[in-house]
Parts: structure tokens; sequence; C-alpha cells
């Protein structure tokens, strides 16, 4: 093998200029491989005959002929260059176990990294590598798991000056915060992270520190240790980065606390909101006094102009009620079309309640205007005070409520303080809940069938089996109406049951008529509660010989995420009956998703008020599905209402579409049509007026 002399002219190309090389016959001396590696090129230009011996190369020429670029991976060419800019700016020394493969055969050396000017003033990089052949396999494989890994390891000193940063450390680091402390965006992270190490020797948090791309969130799990060069008190760090996690904690907080829909405060977050009212109202002596408001008309603009003009609408409403709130005063949406307004009365201003609720009165008398269609919205407001009428936020909204039913039976568009007579006006609810008690016993409460079809296709592979009642006088009364009746009233078990039965036996029916489809029912709360109810189920299943993964149980985030046991214990067995479960109205509450994936959940429905505002809240959706897809599920998107929404849904990986574009609530018949003619839209089916009200179009 030919010597490299201390006269040998060394190029960097055979046809470039050649340039004197000094020190050759030196460098072939030692029992270090050292080698020179331009960077820019991917090439050798020099190296000792250690190196030619660990590259297995014939000689230098041959060596220097490589062309290693071409087969160097992404990952590595990046650390390179990582390298190259370390050399130049901070002239940077690294050691660190590397894997070589000369022809093809792994060679574990632990080399030295150190800039190297090029005659033409490129910087390229000197190689000093020791052969660790000898090291136990493990050693090898742990030094070069620590440069492939994405995890952020680095060490410091106690002080915080950096003395080693991994590959993935020195990519993520931001350059101008040299020192660990001036990394944290808050420095009581810093020093909250110190703190626990002295109490422990190891410390976990997770904070936001400053990157390269900026600011972003790392879980950090530091421990005690001494620098093995300088035998000096250290610590070493492991990071990774959560952004996107602590980005959907966020939005999960968020969802739970807000109401999609117009971004008020949703019912959940009542109690917080009133509590922190009361006890400054308590502190100053002052008043509370709580406004109840429910929109007259609002069913009929649902009904006749759509629920995309509906929710328009409620938007619309929540942003007037927010120019009327000053920032003491807080805004809720309860449910459909119910707001309720926390007026904070100062003692100055005695006569403010009047005040607001003329300018509430004045601010949503709305025209809903269509090409046919003009209606005019107007609110009813029932008005309770604190602590007079009550110190609880229950009790309050309760009394409210009952005033708001008089400004209603008083002519609507109108404003009723509660006082005790009021009490009188739920004689009508009493008399609605007899009829009610006599359609359980008379059979008025049937299921109506809702199609969910396939997001691939269109077919129709399931039906959603949701309550309607068709009182004797009254028509078909709205479910918006008998269903908080029911739960009130302890009749929603019965109702849930009825839906299950009669459901699984039209499943029954349509599977000898030859159409196979998934029945999904809708459970309660109360129904959960039964010590028996997974017995219900299954004795259901067994009377109508319905296989059970064709039977889909929908729980509401909020009922799922209860902890009572007895539910628990009914999930489980519902489970291991083989009975999907899938999860309603997804994206309204704060799901647990520890849980979700605990009980394997096999669908998740997301809410109709999120997938209405498409495509202006893509983002928010794009993350609920990504998150479902992380969770291996079947995906169903809700209250789909035309095609523009239904193709973004689909092409985002959405599996199963559920909205009045592809059918309202329909009687079995009319549905039994619908699921036979792949071909029929709703439209086409004849289907009396009464059905229509029922299904809540």
């Amino acid at each position: 093998m030919p010597k490299v002399s201390v006269a040998e002219r060394v190029t960097l190309q055979p046809e470039e200029q050649p340039v004197v090389w000094q020190g050759g016959d030196l460098l072939d001396r030692l029992s270090t491989a050292v080698w020179i590696f331009d960077i820019d090129e991917g090439r050798v230009v020099w190296g000792n005959e250690m190196a030619l011996e660990i590259w297995a190369a014939i000689n230098l020429e041959e060596l220097r002929a490589r062309r290693m670029k071409d087969n160097m991976s992404p990952a590595v060419s990046r650390r390179l260059l990582q390298y190259q800019t370390d050399f130049i700016d901070k002239d940077a020394v690294f050691t660190e176990m590397w894997t070589l493969y000369p022809r093809g055969v792994p060679r574990p050396l632990q080399v030295r990294f150190s800039g190297f000017r090029l005659p033409d003033g490129r910087m390229a990089m000197l190689c000093e590598g020791r052969d660790e052949m000898s090291l136990v396999p493990e050693a090898i494989r742990s030094a070069d798991v620590l440069l492939h890994t994405h995890l952020m390891i680095s060490l410091h000193t106690i002080e915080g000056r950096t003395l080693y940063c991994n590959p993935a450390a020195r990519a993520d680091f931001d350059i101008r915060y040299g020192s660990l402390s001036d990394r944290f965006v808050n420095p009581q992270d810093f020093e909250s992270l110190l703190q626990r190490l002295n109490g422990g020797g190891e410390a976990r948090l997770i904070a936001e520190v400053y990157t390269a791309q900026g600011k972003r969130w790392h879980e950090l799990i530091a421990r005690s240790c001494f620098d093995p060069v300088s035998g000096s008190p250290s610590l070493i760090l492991s990071e990774s980065d959560v952004t996107e996690l602590k980005e959907a904690e966020a939005l999960a907080q968020k969802l739970a606390h807000h109401d999609p829909l117009t971004g008020l405060f949703n019912r959940l977050s009542l109690p917080i909101r009133f509590e922190e009212l009361t006890t400054k109202a308590e502190l100053t002596g002052s008043r509370i006094s709580l406004l109840f408001i429910d929109l007259d008309q609002f069913k009929t603009v649902n009904d006749t102009l759509g629920h995309l003009q509906g929710d328009n609408l409620l938007r619309d409403v929540a942003g007037r009620l927010r120019e009327i709130c000053s920032e003491d005063d807080i805004v809720v949406r309860l449910a459909g079309d119910e707001f309720l307004f926390l007026l904070f009365q100062h003692n100055d201003m005695p006569c403010r309640v009047k005040l607001i609720a003329d300018r509430v009165l004045d601010k949503l008398a709305i025209s809903v205007e269509s090409d046919r269609h003009q209606i005019v919205v107007t609110p009813s407001i029932g008005i309770a005070h604190y602590p007079d009428h009550g110190t609880d936020i229950q009790t309050l909204m309760r009394r409210a409520d009952l005033a708001m039913y008089q400004a209603k039976a008083a002519g609507r568009n109108q404003v009723f303080v509660y006082n005790e007579a009021l009490s009188r006006a739920r004689e009508e609810e009493i008399e609605l809940l007899t009829g009610l008690r006599d359609g359980l016993r008379y059979g008025q409460i049937v299921p109506f069938y809702q199609p969910r079809v396939s997001a691939v296709d269109g077919s129709i592979i399931g039906m959603e089996a949701l309550a309607r009642w068709k009182h004797p006088k009254l028509g078909m009364v709205p479910p918006s109406t008998f269903i908080p009746l029911a739960e009130k009233a302890g009749l929603i078990n019965q109702i849930g049951t009825i839906v299950l039965e009669q459901a699984v036996e039209q499943r029954e029916k349509w599977m000898r008529n030859g159409i196979d489809l998934t029945i999904s029912v809708n459970l309660s709360l109360r129904q959960l509660c039964e010590t028996d109810f997974s017995a219900v189920v299954e004795a259901c299943l067994n009377r109508h010989s319905c296989p059970p993964e064709r039977l889909e149980l929908e729980l509401t985030e909020t009922l799922f995420s209860d902890s009572d046991p007895i539910i628990q214990e009914n999930l489980n067995r519902i489970r291991e009956l083989g009975v999907r479960i899938a999860i309603d109205d997804f994206g309204t509450g704060y799901s647990n998703i520890a849980r979700l994936n605990e009980l394997a959940v096999d669908c998740i429905k997301i809410d109709r008020s999120l997938v209405s505002q498409l495509p202006k809240n893509e983002e928010m959706v794009s993350l609920v599905i990504a998150m479902c897809k992380l969770m291996q599920v079947t995906i169903v998107a809700e209250g789909i209402e035309n095609e523009t929404v239904a193709e973004w849904v689909r092409s985002h990986g959405v599996h199963e579409l559920q909205g009045y574009l592809y059918g309202a609530p329909l009687p079995a018949a009319c549905a039994e049509k619908l699921a036979r003619n792949s071909n029929l839209r709703f439209a086409d089916i004849s289907v009396e007026q009464d059905h229509f009200v029922a299904a809540g179009i």
C-alpha cells in the first residue's frame, strides 16, 4: 500500500489544482485513523494509512474516488451540515460513536470531529477515529442510538453551561441561548427543575422553551450525574417536543368550557363562573341578576330555513349579547336557543338590570329572511336575583326559567321577574307529562331512523334510531320538548328501552327482507345506572337473533367519562358481548382519551356543531379527525347538509356521513325504501307532513 510522503501533492479532485500537504509521514505512523472529509462534496480528500485500513481502501486515490454522498441517508447528510455550521460558528469539537460501512461492512469507531479549512476556504471535517471493535455490542449500540434518536439529549453543568448535545438536541436548540436557564420562556420553570432535582435526584417537567423553530413545549426529564470528563456534578437532560399534545389539550379544555358554535361559555363552565361572580358580590355587597333568555320562533327558523340558517342566527345572537356584556358580566349558551346572562349589579347602579333587559329585547329582535320567508325572532327573558331568589346556580336557573316561560305565555318578547306565583305555570308541564306517561303505556313512542352512509360510495350502511312521540291531540311532539321532560320525570330509561327493543326488532325484519344494516341506539345516563342493563341488551339481542356487532350503542362524551362503577361495569360487559360502542356529539365536551382507548371504542361521531361550520373551522375539525385516526376508530361526521361539507370530510378521511343531505329521521317504512334504493334521495320519498315535524326538520 503506497505511503503519502511529506512532499506528496494531495488534491480535492484529481483534475483540481494540487496543494502541498505537510506532515504526512508523521500522521502515517499514528495508530489512530485520521482523514479529512469534504462535507460539501461528500468525499474523503486525504487519509493516513490507518484510515485507508479502516475504510478498506486499496490506496488513497481509490478512497478519494468514492462518492460517499450517493449512499448517505438524509439524516446523516443533515447531521454533517449541522456539524459544518457548528465548526464555522462555534469552532466546535465533537467526540461521538459512529458506525461506518466500508464496502458495506459495519465498523464502529469512536470519532473526534473538528473543523478544517480546505485550501479554497471551504470548511471540511477533520476526523480522528479509534477502532472500537473491542467494545461490547451493547456499548456500540447505545452510542449509535444516542446519535440517531429523536430524543434531545444534553449534558450541562449545575450552572447551566452546556457540555454536550446529541444531534437531535443541536438541531433543536436555539444558538442564541447558550445557557440552559436562558432557554426557558418562564425562568421559574428552570428554578422549579433545579428544586425538584435537589429533592430527589430526578425531575420531570413540561415547560415552554426557546428553540430554533421558535417557542415550543418540551417534556424534560433531568437527572443528577457527574461529567465523565471532569468528574464535576452535572445534570443530564432528555427532552421531547410535546407541543402538539399541549395544543390538543388546550383545544380539549376550550371545547370543554366553550360552546363550539358560538364561542360562548357553555353549561359545564357555569358553576365556576357563577362562583367567581358570587365571591366578588359578597366582597362588595353587590347583587347578581340571572337573565334566562330563550329565542321565540327559533324552531320555525330551523324547520323552515334549515339548520344552517339556524346556526347562523345563534352566532349572530351570541355576538349581540357580547356587545351588551361588560367585563364583569358573563354570557353562557346553555343548549339550543337558550342563553344565560349573568349580570353583576354594582351598588351605584341599582337599575342596571332593567336597562340591560331592555337592550337585550331591542338587540335580539332579529328579522331572518329567505327568498320566500321572513321570520322575526324575539327574546323571552326570565330574571332571578341573587341572593333574593336563591343562593345556588341551580335554584336561580330553575326560577329564572319559570319566569321566562311566563314571558312566553304573555305573548313572547317580554321580560318577567320570578315570583312565587310563577310556580303555577308548571301546570301545563304537568299536563304534558301526564300525556307522556299515557304515550308510553299506549305505544305512542316509536323510533324513526336516520341513515348513515359510506363516505366511499354513498351506500346506506346503518341507521340511527331516534325516539319520536305521536300525541293523539298535539300531533308529533318535538324531541326537544319531551326528552328533557322525560329526563326530569325519570321516564328516559323506559323510553330508551322501548327504542332499543323496537330498533333491534326492526333490524330483524329488514334482515329477513334482505337488508343488512347496523342499528345504532342512543343511551341515557339512567339506563347505564341500572345494574342489569347489560343483561337487558343481551336478552334483546337473543330475542331477535341480532349479531352483537350489528348493534351500536351511542354515548355522549359527558356520559362516557362518568366514573360511576355501575356505569363502568355495564360498559365493560356490553363491550364483552361484542356490541359496538360509539361516542356521540364528539367535540362538545372533554373526553378522557386514555379512557376511550381503554374501553376500545369502535366509533366516534363528530358533532354537527363542528361539522356545520366547515370550512371556516377546518383546523379544529382536522385536529379532531387526527385524534380519531390515532385511536383507529370508525369516524362519522354528523350534520352533513350540503355536498361541499360532504366532500371536505370525505377528503379528510371520515368513514361515514350522516345528515339531512342523505335523509332526516324517517318512519321505518320510509327508511326501508331509502335503504332498498341507493339511488333514491330523501326528497323523492313520500312522507306525511307530521313525519317531517317529528324529524325536527
